[in-house]
């Protein structure tokens, strides 16, 4: 069977990555989040549409750390716990951040929407890692012809 070719960025990319993703969902979490009062519900009308961005939010947060941590010295499960604990940490982080703001709620069902969505993103990314192979990314300064 022929395995997926996945670039594996610099360390330092890799994270900067995660603290973008992580400010995007701090950004979002004080803001007033998009589409908020035109959808009522998410893809399928199944889950209300907030549910779908928690979701999406926490498991891009998620895959984020977890392809971060990809070449870390830690097993597969120190990883797994390790992702999730991160997640969800932070879902609740942002929660009790959004019960000082007026303009937001607090609401335990997005903290477990939150966890939900960094769990199934961590199992997938457990699956992925099974089929992948993983390769170094050139740098930049790699690329460049030598100068004469």
């Amino acid at each position: 069977m022929r395995r997926l070719r996945v670039p594996l960025i610099p360390s330092r990319s890799r994270w900067g990555v995660v603290l973008a993703v992580a400010g995007v969902i701090l950004y979002y979490s004080i803001q007033t989040g998009p589409g908020t009062g035109t959808f009522q519900t998410g893809p399928l009308g199944l889950f209300p549409y907030s549910d779908w961005l928690h979701f999406l939010a926490y498991a891009c947060l998620a895959v984020m750390l977890a392809y971060a941590l990809h070449d870390a010295r830690l097993s597969d499960w120190q990883v797994f716990v390790l992702v999730l604990m991160c997640a969800v940490g932070y879902g609740v982080g942002i929660e009790l951040l959004q019960s000082r703001l007026p303009s937001r709620t607090f609401a335990i069902e997005d903290m477990g929407v939150n966890a939900v969505g960094a769990a199934v993103a961590v199992v997938c990314w457990r699956l992925l890692v099974r089929y992948a192979r993983f390769y170094r990314a050139a740098r930049p300064a790699d690329l460049e012809p030598p100068i004469s």
